[in-house]
């Protein structure tokens, strides 16, 4: 009996392997998605400079940093805008990631740039008497969260108050092992111990 439970169990192991390897051998494999982009062997080779993760911190001397665009300096943060041309406006503007700071119409922003107008969404600077250079927009608002209640779940039912306490005390309730007041305690009682 007991060889035919092993022959059984070895020919089980052989049929799950034979299913195994038939499965892996027979699948196919699944396609590319379209967005997948083919690598080529040339972009395999690091083309980034690799001295900073060896812990090099030198810079490269020859290597020109690049100048940043006019408008990557500023950051608009807020307007004051006038609802009239009489009034002068105001714009809070933060240069080269400095704290930001208030500049009125026709004021100094950074070098030859002054403040040429201000909208209720953008500041133009410029240089003073000519054409505006920079075009600088508020970022914009996110949508606010105009989500609905469920008509269920608006109709909750009134929450009534607990019952009140009752106003007469309740008896004394004796603690296990305590006699209850008013009772002679029972004595313990020993029995002398005959057989020694």
């Amino acid at each position: 009996m007991a060889t035919r439970l092993l022959s059984f169990a070895i020919w089980a192991v052989v049929a799950a392997s034979a299913v195994f390897w038939l499965t892996r051998l027979l699948a196919r494999a699944d396609a590319a998605p379209a967005h997948a982009v083919t690598v080529s062997a040339s972009a395999s080779v690091a083309s980034a400079d690799l001295s900073r993760l060896f812990g090099s911190t030198r810079v490269a001397a020859d290597a020109p940093q690049p100048e940043p665009a006019a408008d990557a300096r500023f950051k608009l943060v807020g307007v004051v805008a006038p609802k009239s041309a009489a009034a002068a406006g105001l714009a809070l503007i933060a240069v080269d990631n400095k704290p930001p700071r208030p500049v009125s119409l026709g004021g100094v922003v950074d070098g030859s740039l002054v403040l040429l107008a201000v909208n209720h969404r953008r500041a133009e600077l410029g240089p003073v008497g000519g054409a505006a250079t920079v075009r600088l927009e508020l970022p914009a608002v996110p949508e606010p969260n105009r989500s609905v209640r469920a008509a269920a779940a608006t109709t909750t039912p009134p929450v009534m108050p607990p019952p009140p306490l009752p106003a007469t005390p309740l008896p004394a309730m004796p603690l296990p092992g305590n006699p209850p007041t008013g009772a002679p305690a029972p004595l313990p009682v020993r029995t002398p111990n005959a057989t020694r």
